[in-house]
């Protein structure tokens, strides 16, 4: 009779087999735990990256130099290259299986997802392994492993499980690297509970009278918990690290409870959530949101699930889709129609100070205003050229008058605030204009990118636009802004920091931060804006740098094409953005 191990591999297995990592990884930790006949392992490939084994070589003796040097920016840089690519999926059986006994059969199974966190194909892919371990006839037990991978790819397993309850499975993970792996689950009645999670109309039922949600540093996957269900309270289940009580603000009139648990221990998260279960009245609706926290968290919290004839639920924030974990239905999430529910979640100690609004700038709607900034687009490498002039005259107040002439450009601006401007055969004239400065030297461009983008507004393709969204400190947090790398905060007068956010929007599922920029674009810039970018938005949150010029040093060109969550624009602003939302 045969003993089956089931498991994707990930980064530390790979690390490992090549010799760049402190650990034995993962995979090989469990095979040596225990005695299996065979291992079935599925490896995730990325199309698009393409390698060679030459060049493979010859990387990887500079990665082991950086390696012993605890180089680990170029360190990563060689995993970002080679992981998830044929080259090293047969390294790494190669090396596994250099250090195996023999009589262990090593499966490997290619799989091509979508991206790394495809949940339908990551599903699709681990049934069909399973079905073909399932035709053997001499199976004793098939063990599932849930520590290598994704998240995703952790719990799919569970539920591949559903289609075969009569075989004898279990579930086990590793909660301390090197260690070997715990068993986490006995699926007893893994099909008892669907058919209590379904109404009389066939649908899935869309109220809880509690739900429990899995707590940890992200935020949003609780928050979409509370968006999608009405529920009469809402129970975290998180760690002393990630206290739950910021979520209280949204949770518009219902109970708040947390439970703190060990994260790294599914027995712990089990037992505490069982104690204030056997608490609740027995016909309860219990809804368990799965994920966020970690894989131990979901462990024990599904043991609980099963146990109870709750209703398990999933948020895939990148096809923004719910997923019902008792038989894979989907739902849309939510939209999240407010920017500054974005900026409230992610950050506690953040308030709003001034709210952005459009109509709220003063003489915002005059048509010569309108006119001016479309106009200064035209003329947009001219006027860049008296920059650096004008600034001088704005660090001496902003009130303070000047007269500049260049080529076929002149800009007055006297003592009363009055303003006269001529580009070319165009000319303007305005009253009492108190922050012309900031206009001319790069305002004027953040304007036009609202203009531009207001048609998307008014179709409902973005929500909620805001320009020159001012957001403070309630407390001084001069360290947290140096370690994220947003130095160039400014000051208000009372000494609270805080940023001002050029265009930010939503298209109800992400935060979108636009940073306008009508000069040169500097090299250090670009690391400044990702990090203003996750802090206000969090890892979902995208950036657009929109730019007057395209950059011509190289650095910058490559720390721009590098950054995951940024994209630069130029031209065409209102249909390059379509085509990214």
């Amino acid at each position: 009779m045969k003993k089956i191990l089931m498991t994707w591999y990930g980064i530390t297995d790979l690390r490992s087999s090549l010799s760049i990592d402190y650990t034995n990884g993962p995979v090989f930790s469990a095979l040596s735990s225990e005695d299996y006949d065979e291992v079935i392992i599925l490896g995730y490939t990325n199309k698009e990256k393409k390698v060679n084994n030459d060049e493979f070589i010859k990387d990887l003796e500079i990665a082991k130099i950086n390696f012993q040097d605890n180089n680990q920016s170029e360190l990563w840089k060689f995993i970002n290259k080679y992981s998830n690519t044929p080259i090293a999926h047969q390294n790494f059986i190669n090396w596994l299986q250099s250090l195996l006994d023999k009589t262990i059969k090593i499966n490997f199974q290619e799989v091509f997802l979508r991206e790394l966190n495809d949940t339908e194909n990551i599903y699709e892919y681990a049934n069909k392994a399973l079905d073909n371990v399932i035709q053997q006839n001499n199976i004793e037990e098939i063990t599932f492993y849930l520590s290598p991978g994704t998240p995703v790819m952790a719990f799919v397993w569970a539920f591949v499980a559903l289609r075969y309850p009569n075989i004898k499975k279990r579930l086990i993970a590793s909660p301390i690297i090197n260690q070997p792996p715990q068993v986490v689950s006995l699926p007893n009645e893994w099909l008892e509970w669907h058919s209590k999670n379904i109404s009389t109309d066939g649908s899935h039922i869309k109220a809880f009278d509690i739900v429990f949600h899995l707590f940890g540093e992200q935020r949003m996957p609780s928050f979409l918990g509370i968006k999608q269900f009405n529920s009469k309270k809402h129970v975290f289940i998180n760690s002393e690290k990630y206290p739950a009580k910021v979520m209280k603000k949204f949770l518009d009139g219902a109970a708040f409870d947390e439970i703190k648990t060990n994260p790294f221990s599914a027995i712990d998260v089990k037992e505490k959530i069982e104690s204030y279960i056997n608490k609740l009245p027995k016909n309860y609706k219990i809804g368990f949101n799965l994920t966020g926290g970690t894989k131990l968290m979901y462990a024990g919290a599904m043991a609980v699930c099963k146990k109870i004839n709750a209703i398990p639920f999933y948020f895939d924030a990148i096809h923004n889709k719910m997923i019902f974990l008792d038989d894979f239905s989907t739902e849309e999430t939510k939209n999240i129609t407010n920017v500054e529910t974005f900026i409230q979640l992610h950050r506690n100690d953040l308030e709003i100070s001034n709210k952005g609004k459009w109509n709220d700038i003063k003489d915002i709607n005059n048509p010569n205003r309108t006119l001016l900034t479309k106009t200064l687009w035209k003329y947009k490498s001219q006027i860049s050229h008296l920059y650096g002039k004008i600034l001088e005259f704005e660090k001496k107040g902003l009130n303070y008058p000047f007269e500049l002439k260049k080529g076929k450009i002149y800009i007055n601006f006297d003592k009363n605030q009055n303003v006269e401007i001529s580009l070319d055969s165009h000319i303007f004239y305005f009253n009492k204009w108190h922050n012309f400065h900031k206009y001319i030297t790069g305002g004027w461009f953040e304007e036009y990118i609202y203009l531009q983008l207001e048609p998307l507004l008014r179709e409902g393709k973005i929500l909620d636009m805001r320009i020159g969204m001012e957001i403070s400190f309630k407390e001084k947090t001069n360290q947290i802004t140096k370690k994220l790398g947003l130095e160039n905060l400014r000051y208000l007068k009372n000494g609270d920091p805080y940023q001002e956010l050029d265009i930010v929007f939503t298209n109800g599922k992400q935060l979108y931060i636009v940073e306008c920029k009508a000069g040169n674009i500097k090299s250090d810039y670009i690391m400044k804006l990702q990090n203003i970018i996750r802090f206000f938005g969090g890892i979902e949150s995208k950036g657009i740098l929109a730019a007057c010029f395209a950059p011509h040093d190289k650095i910058v060109q490559k720390k721009i094409k590098d950054a995951k969550n940024l994209k630069l624009l130029t031209k065409n602003f209102r249909n390059q953005i379509v085509q990214i939302l």
